[in-house]
């Protein structure tokens, strides 16, 4: 049986309304859930602890690669810890340097207004060459320091050195290893007597020996004259003149 047309057109706007109602519920739904989304979000974020925030102290903690944020009283202490041992240190008894303690400390040239090597030249010293008289002016000149090109008792080098000794004995010597060692004559170690001349094999040093082993020498910059053993092998002796025992 045909239904009236005002009672179909009722139902009809029964349907609209209630799909209208639907779609409205559908997206205040969807609008809840969202803004719940959101707010839970930011109560997480807000949640998490200050060192997640920082790169180093959350390296410190050891959780910058762990899903976890869950944190232990311990762990948290042990973290403030760390921190604290990072940055605080004490200074502890410390007395102040002097600048002195850092200065290298070279040998000072002495103040020599003495005959030079080309007064005793004109006047020797000693007029006995003897053993004795050589090992008493090269001893005399110990504690000299050394100097490079140096030929008087304010500063020595080792061929200086020879030529000071050796003057005091109206002995004239050239300023050279090698040029002294060729004025002289080549003797054997058991010839060698105390004032005799030692002499490195390749001519780089030499100096007045003084038996046992040991000889007088200017060593090196920095040093000063003294008595030594023979440190070398190579080497060998010389005699500038005949010298009585």
């Amino acid at each position: 049986m045909t239904q009236p047309a005002d009672q179909q057109h009722s139902r009809k706007a029964v349907r609209r309304a209630r799909a209208k109602t639907r779609k409205r519920s559908e997206r205040l739904s969807l609008r809840t859930l969202v803004t719940m989304t959101s707010a839970m979000g930011l109560l997480a974020t807000s949640a998490l602890p200050s060192y997640g925030f920082d790169p180093e102290t959350t390296a410190l903690a050891g959780i910058a690669r762990d899903s976890s944020l869950k944190v232990s009283q311990d762990t948290l202490q042990g973290l403030s810890l760390a921190n604290a041992e990072s940055v605080e240190f004490t200074r502890g008894e410390y007395s102040e340097a002097e600048a002195s303690e850092f200065q290298v400390n070279r040998p000072r040239a002495r103040i020599y207004n003495g005959p030079l090597a080309e007064d005793y030249i004109l006047n020797p010293r000693f007029t006995s060459i003897t053993s004795g008289n050589i090992m008493k002016a090269a001893a005399e000149l110990v504690g000299t320091p050394y100097v490079f090109g140096g030929e008087t008792p304010s500063g020595l080098d080792c061929s200086g050195y020879v030529l000071f000794v050796y003057s005091q004995f109206g002995i004239a010597l050239p300023h050279s290893v090698y040029q002294q060692s060729k004025l002289a004559k080549k003797i054997s170690a058991d010839e060698a007597v105390p004032g005799d001349i030692v002499v490195f094999n390749d001519y780089s040093h030499n100096g007045i020996y003084a038996g046992n082993g040991m000889y007088y020498h200017a060593p090196q910059p920095g040093d000063r004259v003294k008595l030594a053993p023979i440190s070398v092998t190579r080497y060998h002796f010389v005699r500038l003149v005949d010298i009585v025992g």
